[in-house]
């Protein structure tokens, strides 16, 4: 099994991820409720974007998979494995009041237990790409 193998579950751990905030948008917009992408998505979308430049085209045009296709792959896959929890921290799930917190639906576009753990995930991911990137 190469590196090379765990490149397309990766990719498609990051789409099933984007695929559900679309869906859950939708069905929001749908009841005229207010719409937008959490700060985790984000992150998703620009790891889905690293991971496709560095793990798929990178390689392609150098005929190698080398220490930065390695690293990043280690970063995304920690970011996805994150993503969860971020997703739940930005709906406030790790505190009994939840979301009811906030008067009116008036929920912020991050939360403090979000922050919280989108600054964990972030170490956890910076620090396995560097333990990878110094590895190679």
């Amino acid at each position: 099994m190469t590196l090379h193998s765990f490149v397309t579950p990766l990719i498609a751990l990051q789409f099933v991820a984007f695929g559900w905030r679309i869906n859950r948008e939708v069905m929001m917009e749908g009841k005229g409720e207010r719409t937008w992408f959490p700060a985790s998505d984000w992150l998703n979308i620009l790891s889905l974007m690293a991971v496709s430049f560095c793990c798929v085209l990178w390689p392609i045009y150098t005929q190698a998979f080398g220490r930065l296709s390695k690293s990043v792959l280690a970063v995304g896959y920690v970011l996805i494995a994150l993503h969860p929890v971020s997703q739940a921290a930005h709906y406030r799930l790790f505190s009994r009041k939840g979301r009811s917190v906030y008067k009116d639906k008036k929920w912020p576009w991050i939360t403090d237990q979000e922050i919280a753990s989108l600054l964990l995930t972030l170490v956890a991911a910076m620090l396995s790409g560097w333990i990878v990137w110094r590895a190679v």
